[in-house]
Order: C-alpha cells, then sequence, then structure tokens
C-alpha cells in the first residue's frame, strides 16, 4: 500500500473470517479497523459444529478444489493452533453394499444444481442412502487429497466389534476417518486478534476492535458509533470496507445505502447438547457421521461431558439474530439419536442446550440446500471511490485460506 494511501481498512464483522482478514492485512503491513455490532464471535461462529473437517459430502458434488484446500487447511490449523485444533475419529454406519450409486453419480454430474434437471433427482432410485463402496470411494479420494500424517488413513470394520461406537445392529459395517474438532472457535478468533494486535505493535501500525458498535458512512468517511447511545468512538477515511458480516451481509449492504442484488440465501443449522450419560458413553471417544431417512448428513460428536448433535440445513429469510431451533429441528434430531441407539430411548427430556446458527451461503432460491455450495468468494461494489468488498460464503477451517485471498 503507498505510503500515502495507509489509512485503515474498515473490517465489518468480528467473526472467524473478520478475524482473520485482519490479522493477515496486519502480516502484510496494512493497518486495520474492526466494527462488530455485537460481540466477537458472536454469530456463525459460536454456532457451527465446532469441526475442522475437509467436507467429505462436498465430493458428491464434484467440488474437489473445496475439499482439497480445506483438507490442507485442516493439517496447516493442526500445525499451527494444536492446542485448539484436536484429531477426532468419525465413523460412518453403513448397512448395505452398493446403495445409493445412481443417486451419487446424479450428484457428482450436477443434477441437483442445474434446475433444468432438478425435477429427475426424484426417479433416481437409491436417493436416501449411502453404501459401502460408495462411501469407500468417497474416502479413498479424502485419503489422496489429505496432507500429513496426523490423520491416519480410513479403515472399516464390522459394526459391534467394539472398535467404534455401540450403534443399532441394524447398521453392519463402521466407516472410520480421521478429521478434527475445534471445541471453542471463540477463543481461536481472541487469539488471531492478539496475534493481531502483536504484529500492530511490532510493525507500528493501527489497530482497534469495536464491539456494539455500527459504522455510518458520509461519503467515504467512515464514523463508529456506539449502538447504545450513538456516540462516536472513532472516524476516519478508510481506505477499503470490507462486509465480513456474514449472512448479515445484505442487510449491511443495504445500511451503508448500497443498492445489490441479494448475495446471500443462507440455511438455518440448529444443533443440541445432551449431558445424558448413556449417549456419553456408547459414543466413546469418537464421533459419528450418520445418514437420515431424507439423506442428510448428521454428526453425533463428543464434547467435553457431553455430546453435540447437529446439524439441520432449513431456508432461512428472516434477520440471522431470530434464528432459534426449533420443536421439529429438535425432535429430527432426537429422532436420529434413537435411530443410531435405540437402546437409550433418547427424549426431549435429555436435551439440556440447543443453538442455531444461519450459514452464509450463497443466494439460490432453488434445489437442495444441501446442493448450494460451501466454497467462498469475493463481491466487489464501490461506493463512489469508495471500494467495499464482501466476503460470501466460507467457513472455519478455510477461514484463513479466505483471508490469504482477501490480502493478495
Amino acid at each position: 500500500m503507498p505510503a500515502d494511501r495507509r489509512q485503515p481498512v474498515l473490517i465489518l464483522g468480528a467473526g472467524i473470517n473478520g478475524c482473520a482478514v485482519a490479522r493477515e492485512l496486519l502480516l502484510n503491513g496494512i493497518p486495520v479497523c474492526i466494527v462488530d455490532a455485537n460481540d466477537i464471535a458472536w454469530g456463525a461462529t459460536s454456532r457451527s459444529s465446532r469441526l475442522i473437517h475437509g467436507g467429505l459430502r462436498y465430493l458428491e458434488y464434484g467440488d474437489f478444489r473445496l475439499v482439497r484446500e480445506s483438507l490442507q487447511e485442516r493439517s496447516r490449523l493442526r500445525k499451527l493452533a494444536p492446542q485448539f485444533v484436536k484429531p477426532l475419529r468419525l465413523h460412518i454406519p453403513v448397512r448395505r453394499r452398493f446403495a445409493g450409486l445412481c443417486q451419487s453419480a446424479f450428484r457428482f454430474l450436477g443434477g441437483d444444481r442445474i434446475s433444468k434437471t432438478r425435477w429427475l433427482a426424484a426417479l433416481v432410485p437409491n436417493r436416501s442412502e449411502r453404501g459401502l463402496w460408495l462411501v469407500r470411494l468417497g474416502l479413498w479420494f479424502y485419503d489422496r487429497f489429505a496432507w500429513g500424517r496426523e490423520f491416519p488413513k480410513h479403515r472399516v470394520v464390522r459394526a459391534g466389534s467394539g472398535d467404534g461406537p455401540a450403534v443399532d445392529a441394524d447398521y453392519r459395517w463402521l466407516c472410520g476417518y480421521t478429521d478434527a474438532q475445534m471445541r471453542y472457535p471463540e477463543r481461536f478468533v481472541l487469539a488471531l486478534l492478539e496475534d493481531a494486535r502483536r504484529l500492530a505493535a511490532e510493525h507500528g501500525l493501527e489497530f482497534s476492535v469495536f464491539t456494539y458498535h455500527h459504522v455510518a458512512l458520509d461519503g467515504t468517511y467512515a464514523r463508529v458509533e456506539q449502538r447504545s447511545d450513538g456516540c462516536v468512538s472513532s472516524k476516519f477515511d478508510p481506505s477499503l470496507v470490507i462486509n465480513s458480516t456474514g449472512a448479515w451481509g445484505d442487510l449491511t449492504l443495504a445500511e451503508l445505502g448500497m443498492s445489490s442484488p441479494p448475495l446471500f440465501g443462507g440455511t438455518k443449522g440448529s444443533h443440541l447438547v445432551s449431558f445424558e450419560p448413556r449417549l456419553r458413553a456408547a459414543l466413546g471417544d469418537d464421533g459419528v457421521y450418520a445418514e437420515t431417512s431424507d439423506g442428510r448428513l448428521i454428526f453425533v460428536l463428543p464434547f467435553g461431558d457431553s455430546v453435540l448433535v447437529g446439524t439441520t440445513d432449513e431456508r432461512f429469510s428472516g434477520p440471522p439474530d431470530d434464528a432459534i431451533a426449533t420443536e421439529q429441528e429438535l425432535d429430527y434430531l432426537i429422532g436420529m439419536i434413537n435411530h443410531l441407539f435405540p437402546q437409550l430411548t433418547f427424549t426431549r427430556g435429555h436435551v439440556h442446550m440447543h443453538y442455531a446458527g444461519v450459514r452464509p451461503l450463497p443466494a439460490s432460491v432453488a434445489g437442495k440446500t444441501s446442493s448450494i455450495t460451501r466454497d467462498h468468494f469475493i463481491e466487489t461494489h464501490s461506493r463512489g471511490p469508495l471500494a467495499v468488498w464482501t466476503l460470501v460464503g466460507g467457513k472455519l477451517t478455510t477461514a484463513r485460506a479466505l483471508a490469504e485471498q482477501v490480502a493478495q
């Protein structure tokens, strides 16, 4: 950045993506100001499944670049932040050998993403169950794309052998592979900010973070105002505005007085947390990645002394602040627990907490929510001479890669 253009970059949103971008910019000698209307990591960052993973199911849609990038980032995060990222063995329970081949081929060829062919999905057999050979093929690709030796290759064992969670006897095999868990992404975001603060101090760069504030633009001039009383905490002429408010992205653009077609079509993901000791004991130290009757994939994960179960994938058009886990969604997750562990007779009374977040996915008006890409990209706008970049998509695993893309 030229010496006469060293005004801070204004980042809107203090979630995982915004804070990762701030750190990356400071690494490159660029001053930064972060503003969030709520607390640090308040949005989707704190309401995710808390996994660092490659996205095994993305292979069905041919998203090989995204899977490869995610697996590379998984290894980098494990190496750079082992205090936050812990390997976690996951098991996919399977009942049949050859099921799901036709439907998976349909997804791979883009049938679920092309409007003219979506109606064919109803005609393809075996649409809701993935068989042993299909799962093994996906895991073989997963192993090929993975980096490092800290994540063992996949292995298939007989269900009930004692090697893995005690799932229902109706399942014949457990296909085990290793991803990673970030139990507290909020702490990771704070560590990114502390790293950014240290970099700013070392290089004499301006760096500030304002929570519970909002920004008003007057031409190219930014006023950072407290939400409570409107008092101005800072004002400056930003060199660039980065809209990293996630599912709030369209609302943020509107507040900045910018017209834009909808960029986001977020879907809601709900989770439940249970301290039921029998469920925790049946799960052991590993997790389960299982298929529901409608073809969705659900995680059942160890979470300290509790169990974390999620997630749903429902279209959501309201303000992301209003997203909650509905009783229907909780019943859906409870039903999956009982399908996997029928001996437990899990009930609503065993649910001790629940939460929901809205994914910052790109706008998509039709088709299955699972077919919406989980990739990330940058949408550029301008407000007179002031450039505004909006970050669309992204997840915990690829935040560093997205930040590097922004900095470049």
